[in-house]
């Protein structure tokens, strides 16, 4: 570690590193296995579309991640509650439970629990928020992609 970084510095450098590439490969691996689905166009998205769409956007929010770790964006950044294994282990165990229970809960629920346990597990944040986040972006994204795209997502047992 330089002498002149304050202490932490580095272990935060590393850190975002791990997580940036840890991301990556998530995102590769999602967009692989939305391949084996249908595609579609954009016109008309099948079943492949949107899962593909987010991991390309996962890959790029994660390479942009890990050339900022490398550059060392942070020092002039806002001081942020660091990031902890912890939080990259609840991240990515809420994302396999929301893979799992996709289709079973439909996408509705799924993605307004698994927003609600990010911001209330990962992030600490109220009820309250948590709570308008998550109905506003499940809902948000519902009216994109399954209303205004024509994608199919699955309505489990909600069956809108």
């Amino acid at each position: 570690s330089n002498n002149n970084e304050p202490c932490g510095r580095s272990t935060m450098k590393k850190s975002a590193i791990v997580t940036s590439i840890s991301f990556l490969i998530l995102a590769l691996g999602a967009f692989i296995e939305s391949m084996k689905l249908p595609f579609g166009r954009v016109s008309a998205p099948a079943a492949g579309f949107f899962p593909a769409v987010l991991a390309v956007l996962l890959a790029l929010a994660s390479l942009f991640s890990f050339v900022e770790a490398l550059r060392g964006s942070h020092e002039g950044a806002v001081q942020r509650e660091p990031l902890t294994w912890k939080k990259i282990v609840l991240t990515l165990g809420s994302l396999l439970v929301f893979g799992v229970v996709f289709e079973r809960l439909g996408y509705l629920l799924a993605t307004f629990l698994f927003i609600i346990f990010l911001l209330r597990a990962v992030e600490r944040r109220s009820w309250g928020l948590a709570i308008s986040v998550a109905l506003s972006a499940s809902i948000a994204s519902y009216v994109v992609f399954g209303l205004l795209l024509g994608t199919p997502l699955p309505a489990g047992f909600l069956q809108l």
